[in-house]
């Protein structure tokens, strides 16, 4: 009896997972970006709004429900792996950590009795998220800071280039990813942790640190223009 035999997945079906499963940190970070665009109810920035109306949120449910799903997705055949197979889980907690580990025990996964559907379920999950991604970008307004839901934009953690493009969306200007590497050089804000990517460490920091510390240490041409003046 060949090796072949005990797999619940064919050789084709365990490349083209092990393919999905390697775009997962790509697809994570767009979807870390579309989270925080304006594009869920209405028209950003509509004037004439009475009060109780409803008001665009600062970040997007749609993909935010896909990322929820695509990580439950993920979380749900790791955890059917380490019961059927009696292992403990040794990856790192997020959505990438649980992919790299799949990716990591795919022969396992492939051995492992129902695991004939984990394709089409990932697929179909990744899809989604793709889909939410992909949304037609539309007008966005400067943030409104007296709203509620500015305080779950604010609170997020994420790499410099991540924010960098996410405040692009918000109309920040001049927060790009030199910046916020200059902001960490003078001090004027830390990150959180670093974690490793592969062979590359990355810098996690709160997205309401950086913005409070670029609304409050003025660019070098600012500077400048102010000295002149």
């Amino acid at each position: 009896m060949t090796e072949a035999d005990h797999l619940f997945l064919s050789r084709e079906e365990i490349r083209k997972l092990v393919a999905l499963l390697r775009e997962m940190p790509e697809l994570v970070e767009e979807l870390a970006v579309t989270i925080t665009r304006q594009d869920r109810i209405g028209t950003p920035g509509s004037a004439g709004k009475k009060r109780g109306e409803e008001r665009p949120l600062p970040f997007n449910v749609t993909a935010s429900e896909a990322a929820d799903d695509l990580h439950t997705t993920l979380v749900a055949w790791v955890r059917h792996v380490c019961e059927f197979r009696r292992v403990d889980y040794d990856g790192r907690d997020g959505t990438c950590g649980v992919a790299r580990w799949l990716d990591r025990n795919i022969i396992a996964l492939a051995m492992t009795e129902g695991s004939g559907e984990a394709l089409d379920e990932i697929q179909y999950a990744m899809r989604r998220a793709r889909w939410a991604t992909d949304r037609p970008a539309e007008k966005i307004r400067p943030p409104v800071h007296d709203e509620p839901e500015w305080a779950l934009v604010q609170d997020l953690e994420l790499t410099a280039a991540i924010i960098a493009r996410m405040c692009r969306t918000l109309g920040f200007d001049g927060l790009s990813q030199r910046r916020i590497k200059t902001l960490t050089a003078n001090g004027a804000v830390a990150p959180l942790r670093t974690v490793c990517v592969g062979k590359k460490k990355l810098a996690i920091y709160r997205v309401g640190d950086v913005i409070a510390a670029h609304g409050t240490h003025a660019t070098r041409q600012h500077a400048d223009q102010e000295r002149e003046a």
